[in-house]
């Protein structure tokens, strides 16, 4: 199951705002301003760039069964969230409705801690060899030689390794739990081609001559519509897991 998968599915807010800022500060030479400079950053035609506005967050966001997500954990999550979205508006010629985006991440981190105390239920666990694997493959993934450099450049964004382990062993924890409870079948390949078929049609919808260059043989394209095709069946299944664990859950957010 592929890291980014969860993310978009909304499980793992926090470890999205570590390897969005991961990204980020990844160059030395481009590293974001400090807090303090952040006031006068410009963005797009000499505009302020936008700031996250978190001075009305409460001391606990949230409590799920009884566990509480702190204004620290939220505001971390929520910083890294803001600039992806402050990104895309600033490109669209918007502005971030930040009292929506917080709600969204607040629902994405209960959403995500409901699954972690479900995986601890079920007696789960992640080894230390599988966080090294996979922080080896974030750092990677963020153009980083080492995990040293992939954690040096976080602890520049006031993560801690011992948060940024964290995180990635909820992550790990949510994956293996929705791959033990999520029942998701492989593809067949009559759901492939029909998938193919649907592309196709698609592609041919804007000119014989576009579709007649673009549109490659069915077998040279199957991994990629199997992978399509199990993410949106994952992002299926973790929807029903989550439903059903928030209708049996304590929740209460503060927001």
């Amino acid at each position: 199951m592929k890291h980014s998968f969860l993310t978009r599915a909304a499980t793992a807010a926090a470890l999205a705002a570590v390897t969005l800022l991961a990204a980020c500060g990844g160059d030395s030479e481009d590293a974001q301003p400090s807090s303090d400079d952040a006031a006068t950053s410009q963005g797009p035609e000499g505009q302020q760039a936008p700031e996250a506005d978190v001075e009305d967050v409460p001391k606990v966001v949230a409590e799920v069964n009884d566990e509480e997500i702190s204004r620290e954990e939220f505001v971390q999550a929520y910083e890294g969230q803001f600039q992806q979205a402050a990104m895309q508006s600033q490109q669209a010629g918007g502005e971030v409705d930040q009292q929506e985006l917080k709600e969204e991440t607040a629902r994405d981190m209960v959403n995500s801690l409901l699954l972690v105390q479900a995986a601890q239920d079920e007696d789960i666990s992640v080894t230390d060899k599988e966080i090294q694997n996979t922080l080896e493959r974030l750092a990677t993934g963020n153009g980083m030689a080492s995990v040293e450099e992939f954690m040096g450049v976080l602890k520049e964004q006031d993560f801690t390794e011992k948060q940024v382990r964290r995180e990635v062993e909820k992550q790990l924890l949510v994956e293996k739990y929705v791959a033990a409870e999520g029942k998701v079948d492989a593809p067949s390949k009559k759901e492939q081609q029909e998938l193919y078929d649907k592309l196709t049609e698609q592609q041919e919808g804007q000119g014989e001559d576009a579709a007649a260059a673009s549109i490659p043989p069915f077998e040279d394209v199957q991994p990629q519509l199997r992978q399509q095709l199990e993410q949106e069946a994952e992002a299926a299944a973790v929807d029903r897991l989550v439903k059903q664990l928030r209708d049996e859950a304590d929740i209460t957010v503060n927001l």
